[in-house]
């Protein structure tokens, strides 16, 4: 927090524009908490494979994001980057605990979405062997060569 000094260098009191900045930092960092549980929260759904907890979890989640998008505009206004609270090393040290926890969220969220995606491939693949469906990519092609290495392999039998 910033604070205004009188002519002997005694606190006077706190800088109005500080107090603001730092304020909607915090409600920032509450924000991005918020993200960062319902983020927390879809994982376990995803773990678990329930549908029911997962749809609640992704739309807390998407109402928590809109709720930390708000928050950062209204504090890029005041505060756009660290170089902005130079002059005060507390308000300095939340910034960096605010880009922290907004990276923490970002990698929660990439690997909510790789858990997506291997389900994904999982129930595809599943559904393809129920439906007696080919595979995307077959091992072996029909003269017994590997599509995948575009070499002949060898000939089932024909040793």
């Amino acid at each position: 927090m910033t604070m205004t000094r009188g002519t002997a260098g005694e606190h006077v009191a706190p800088d109005p524009a500080g107090l603001a900045a730092a304020t909607l930092i915090e409600q920032e960092i509450t924000a991005l908490r918020a993200v960062l549980d319902s983020l927390e929260a879809e994982q376990q759904a995803l773990k678990s494979r329930d549908a029911a907890a997962l749809t609640a979890a992704s739309q807390l989640k998407l109402e928590r994001i809109r709720s930390a998008q708000i928050k950062s505009t209204e504090r890029a206004t005041q505060v756009p980057d660290a170089a902005a609270l130079a002059s005060d090393p507390a308000a300095l040290a939340r910034f960096e605990s605010l880009v922290a926890l907004a990276r923490q969220c970002k990698a929660r969220n990439e690997q909510n979405g790789m858990l997506i995606s291997m389900q994904r491939r999982y129930l595809e693949q599943t559904l393809a062997v129920l439906r007696n469906e080919p595979a995307e990519t077959p091992l072996y092609g029909p003269g017994g060569d590997s599509p995948r290495s575009g070499r002949r392999g060898s000939v089932l039998g024909s040793a």
